[in-house]
């Protein structure tokens, strides 16, 4: 595995990179993971210069202010992001929100964003993970940080692990990774003050950046009902489904998605302009 260094991304976030020679992408990860999970990807795409942030209170990052929302959370991440050249998003289930909300907060800025399994903020949710997320919460506040959360949340149902179930060598990857999760983020509620901002259709609409959905056959309804919406109303947007992935479909075959990813960064590529 190619090693990847650990960087101070803003003042609380902390980044791994892995330098290439053709244009900049900012990776942000689902929730309870950290940005190591992205490392296949990041070996059968080693011309592309990665970023990938650990989120608020994931890996070695420090926990989300409790002034902080999803818009300042994504105009700070936006405002880093671009002072380091960085030109592509991709984003994974929870860090969806924040890619949706970096394009809404800076419409004209990044050249292209690909959401997979995709959140939109103030669209449908899954009724079975909003129940999960709170039995966790009523555990941590009863018993702190214990083994318990990581076997409930990964847990089917809801299927979010599920796909990562026929592939024992990411399981047990990201089952090193959820166990490493501190869970503060349930103390206080923020991840929900995040989720629940609503990001409207007017703030679509009016968001031109190019936009590839990405979306597993076997993904949860309200994600797929999510990603519908997301391609109806982004102007520029392209929804493609992945056969037999599911939820954390970026990372149960990258080999099945890496060209897919190439594929449209290649065609909204800086250097590409370059040789018109």
């Amino acid at each position: 595995m190619k090693h990847t260094p650990l960087v101070l991304f803003d003042r609380d976030l902390v980044a791994r990179v892995s330098p290439g020679k053709r244009d900049k992408v900012l990776w942000l990860h689902g929730y309870t993971i950290d940005s190591s999970a992205w490392s296949e990807l990041w070996e059968l795409l080693p011309d592309w210069d990665h970023t990938g942030i650990d989120l608020p209170g994931h890996g070695y990052s420090l926990p989300l202010p409790a002034s902080e929302n999803l818009p300042s959370l994504a105009r700070r991440v936006a405002r880093s992001a671009l002072a380091r050249g960085i030109e592509h998003i991709a984003a994974l289930s929870f860090g969806t929100l924040l890619g949706l909300q970096i394009i809404i907060e800076f419409p004209d800025s990044f050249r292209s964003l690909t959401l997979g399994a995709p959140a939109l903020g103030g669209g449908p949710q899954d009724s079975d993970v909003g129940a999960r997320y709170e039995e966790l919460a009523a555990i941590y506040r009863r018993e702190g940080f214990t083994p318990e959360l990581r076997r409930l949340w990964m847990q089917s149902p809801p299927n979010i692990f599920k796909g990562a179930e026929a592939h024992p060598a990411l399981w047990n990857r990201l089952w090193g990774l959820v166990g490493k999760h501190p869970w503060w983020e349930l103390q206080d509620g923020s991840y929900g003050r995040l989720s629940n901002h609503r990001q409207s259709v007017e703030q679509l609409r009016n968001s031109p950046t190019p936009t590839l959905v990405l979306v597993g056959d076997n993904e949860l309804p309200a994600f797929k009902r999510c990603g519908e919406l997301i391609r109806r109303y982004l102007p520029n947007c392209e929804r493609r489904y992945l056969p037999s992935l599911g939820h954390l479909c970026l990372l149960e075959d990258p080999r099945a998605v890496h060209n897919i990813l190439e594929e449209h960064w290649t065609a909204h590529s800086r250097k590409l302009e370059a040789y018109a």
